[in-house]
C-alpha cells in the first residue's frame, strides 16, 4: 500500500483554502465477523469499490517509521453501539486496513457519497495490521495498530507433534 503522499496532493490538502479533505476509510476484519466493519472519517456514509462505509468520525495518525515495527493509534467515536460492542467481544486480534483518499474524488451531492467516474486514488494506506489494546468506552473506541513482530515469536512456532502430523509417526 502507499505510504507516501505525493507533493501535489500534500500541497492541496494542506492549503488554507483547500475545498478538499483527507478521508480515512477503515476496514476491520476478523474471522468471527460475518461482514467486515467499514467506517469512514466523515459523518456521511460513502460507497467505495462497491463497499458501504458507515460515517463515523475517527482520528488516525501516520505510521511510525523507526527501528521497531511500524504502529499507530486510532480513535473512533462510539456513535454506533454495534461497532463498540463488536470490538469488545472479539477475543483475539482483528486485522485492519486503512486507506486515505481525497474528498475531491467523490460526488459530494449524493447520499451516500459515491466515487466520481474513474474511481478514487489511495493517497496513503496500509493493510494487514493487527488491532491490539482496544479500549471501549461509551464515548470512544481506541486501539493500537501494529505489525506482528516475528522476531519476538518463539521458534519454531509450530512443532511436528503426533496429533498435528500423524503421518510422521507411523
Amino acid at each position: 500500500m502507499t505510504r507516501n503522499i505525493t507533493p501535489a496532493a500534500r500541497e492541496d490538502l494542506l492549503a488554507e483554502s483547500s475545498p478538499n479533505a483527507l478521508l480515512g476509510f477503515l476496514t476491520i476484519r476478523h474471522r468471527n465477523l460475518i461482514e467486515p466493519i467499514r467506517v469512514v472519517s466523515d459523518p456521511i456514509d460513502y460507497i467505495v469499490g462497491g463497499n458501504h462505509f458507515i460515517g463515523c468520525p475517527f482520528d488516525f495518525q501516520l505510521l511510525t517509521d523507526e527501528d521497531r515495527a511500524p504502529q499507530t493509534q486510532i480513535r473512533l467515536q462510539n456513535v454506533d453501539r454495534r461497532i463498540g460492542e463488536t470490538l469488545r467481544t472479539i477475543t483475539d486480534r482483528a486485522t485492519v486496513q486503512l486507506e486515505a483518499r481525497s474528498s475531491a474524488d467523490f460526488d459530494l451531492y449524493m447520499t451516500p457519497r459515491e466515487e466520481k467516474p474513474g474511481g478514487s486514488a489511495v493517497l496513503y494506506g496500509f493493510r494487514h495490521f493487527d488491532l491490539v489494546d482496544v479500549t471501549v468506552t461509551p464515548i470512544e473506541v481506541t486501539g493500537t495498530l501494529m505489525l506482528r513482530d516475528f522476531t519476538q515469536e518463539p521458534w519454531p512456532g509450530k512443532r511436528a507433534t503426533q496429533s498435528r502430523t500423524p503421518g510422521l509417526f507411523r
